[in-house]
């Protein structure tokens, strides 16, 4: 399955947090990854993020 999301989470290395990266379209993780490696460096991990992946706390 082929991921197409506005708003990707990457960590390059040596980082301990992930920081997050968001497109006006959306993009498959390829251009994601491509954008990254020309902006700040070659991604040592990168995520989806999905609008339903958050979800509110009833509490």
């Amino acid at each position: 399955m082929i991921a197409r999301r506005r708003t990707w989470l990457y960590r390059l290395p040596g980082q301990q947090y992930a920081q997050t990266v968001s497109f006006d379209r959306r993009v498959t993780a390829v251009k994601a990854r491509q954008f990254l490696r020309r902006k700040v460096g070659d991604p040592l991990e990168l995520w989806a993020r999905s609008v339903s992946d958050v979800k509110q706390s009833s509490s």
